[in-house]
């Protein structure tokens, strides 16, 4: 059995995604509330930047060693909105 890709309809759903993606990242950089975020200290600040920009709580909690359920308490409190696309 041989496997055949379409190689345009592939390049459609790749840019379709990225479009989506980009549009989400938008919405979170437009709801957060960038004077809560820039107050934080170093660490925090930078793991919720980091989220603005990829929606990622998963990685985001596992990358800065902060634990999901506070992490997602920083970011109800950073306005950062779920986007799901």
């Amino acid at each position: 059995m041989k496997l055949r890709v379409n190689e345009s309809r592939l390049l459609e759903l790749l840019e379709e995604w990225r479009k989506a993606d980009e549009e989400a990242r938008r919405i979170r950089r437009e709801s957060a509330d960038w004077n809560f975020i820039e107050k934080q200290p170093e660490l925090i600040k930078t793991a919720l930047k980091l989220l603005v920009e990829t929606g990622d709580l998963k990685m985001i909690s596992k990358l800065f060693d902060i634990p999901l359920s506070e992490l997602n308490d920083l970011r109800l409190k950073a306005k950062i909105l779920l986007v799901l696309s």
